[in-house]
């Protein structure tokens, strides 16, 4: 207990530094709700990106989605340049402000890459976060001598992640929204089988395809920047 409430503690002391219109901000720390203090962060109206997406489907434009991506793009770039992973990039951790401005929540699983001390540490379950998660996450090392998953996050994690994003704004489907149970799409996703594109999408060809290179292998992915880059550019030709 005392092991995981330092852990806690070094989660919110690593997002109260965090200063980004795309990063949803720490309040402050309450200690009187059980064993773990509790974050006071604003209330954001439209709730989780999963949710504003069921119920503004039908009314969000292309350039609407491409709004909310460039937003969470730029939140991942800002947690990335501090040298930061998420860790549990989804659509419940991610939030939209009445004006339709998304903001990253939720850093229970980042982890500072160049101050932590040994391997990244990963909680011992993953909840929820399947649909989004790349497959190296559920993959135990071999070697590991504690039975623990010795899981090591990493940006790349978060790159297959806003991939899966990507394609659930666009889509406003949830990845592998044909598969019901999460255990089986456990057995897809360690088996290598990516998201299908939904029918009757309008997704460009260009646009899946750059959501694609993000579930490509971990060397192999685009950064950040070059994720920002190709969602100005395509903001730049919606409005031309």
């Amino acid at each position: 207990m005392r092991k995981n409430t330092r852990r806690v503690r070094r989660e919110l002391k690593v997002w109260g530094r965090l200063k980004h219109d795309c990063i949803l901000p720490l309040w402050g720390v309450a200690n009187n709700f059980g064993p773990y203090p509790a974050m006071v962060c604003p209330w954001i109206k439209n709730g989780t990106l999963t949710g504003f997406l069921e119920r503004q489907q039908h009314t969000l434009s292309y350039q609407d989605k491409f709004s909310l991506l460039n937003d969470i793009a730029l939140g991942l770039q800002y947690l990335h340049s501090k040298s930061i992973v998420h860790g549990d990039l989804t659509g419940s951790n991610v939030l939209v402000h009445g004006n339709g401005r998304a903001c990253l929540a939720d850093f229970g699983l980042s982890t500072m890459v160049l101050e932590c001390i040994g391997p990244s540490y990963f909680t011992s379950t993953i909840r929820g976060n399947i649909r989004w998660a790349a497959k190296e996450l559920f993959e135990v090392p071999e070697d590991d001598d504690d039975n623990e998953a010795a899981i090591s996050l990493s940006i790349e994690c978060d790159i297959y992640s806003f991939g899966s994003i990507a394609l659930q704004v666009l889509t406003c489907k949830v990845p592998y929204y044909n598969v019901k149970k999460d255990i089986v799409v456990l057995g897809q996703v360690l088996s290598g089988k990516k998201p299908e594109l939904p029918k009757g999408s309008n997704v460009a060809p260009r646009d899946w395809g750059f959501i694609q290179r993000c579930w490509l292998p971990r060397a192999d992915r685009p950064l950040v920047g070059e994720i920002v880059a190709f969602i100005a550019c395509k903001r730049q030709a919606l409005v031309s």
